[in-house]
């Protein structure tokens, strides 16, 4: 992962606008009703990037912390950064910075992360964000499905594989688009599955 996260922060700029150029609530029209029944609190965003999703939680009067490693594009992203937008370096599978945290999140967000993550970093980086996760929060991870990049190595993904993973964690899983969505950048080959995980309910 080291060799992506040095391309963002090299790239800083230039990812900073392209995702800004999308908004937050299209980019994640599969779960947002989420925010309309539920009341505000403490919310994570695991690869936060230009801060676009960070601020647009913040702005509905979610109290957000914002992971992003690469180091330029977390510094120009905190630089107009809501004010109940928290930055953090860190990274997964650990996220060590956040170990700390006394109060688990109602609401985890990974858009357009978990592909980067290499496949045998999964099971630690999902068991992580399990703990993270409050008793009745919910937590929505985006599958990209469409090439790599050589700048950026992107891994196969899959919702079987996922909701393996949360199995193990006591995570239960739900499809949100069985057919998967198009891409908000208009690139033609590339799709997204977004899937909601939350805390399984013991009989």
């Amino acid at each position: 992962m080291k060799g992506t996260i040095q391309h963002y922060s090299d790239k800083a700029s230039h990812y900073y606008s392209l995702y800004n150029s999308v908004e937050a609530e299209n980019v994640h029209n599969e779960w947002k009703a989420f925010l309309k029944t539920t009341s505000p609190g403490k919310a994570l965003d695991v690869g936060a990037g230009s801060g676009r999703d960070a601020n647009w939680l913040a702005q509905q009067g979610w109290q957000v912390v914002a992971v992003e490693p690469a180091d330029e594009l977390r510094k120009l992203a905190a630089s107009s950064s809501h004010k109940d937008v928290t930055w953090s370096n860190s990274s997964l599978p650990y996220l060590s910075e956040l170990s700390h945290q006394e109060e688990a999140f109602k609401l985890i967000l990974l858009s357009a992360v978990w592909m980067h993550i290499p496949i045998n970093e999964r099971p630690a980086a999902l068991k992580t964000l399990s703990e993270l996760l409050s008793q009745n929060g919910y937590m929505y991870i985006s599958l990209r499905f469409g090439p790599s990049d050589d700048n950026r190595p992107m891994y196969p993904v899959s919702y079987d594989e996922l909701q393996t993973l949360a199995r193990e964690c006591g995570l239960t899983t739900r499809n949100l688009n069985s057919i998967p969505s198009k891409d908000r950048l208009s690139r033609q080959e590339v799709e997204w599955v977004t899937v909601e995980l939350a805390r399984e309910v013991k009989a």
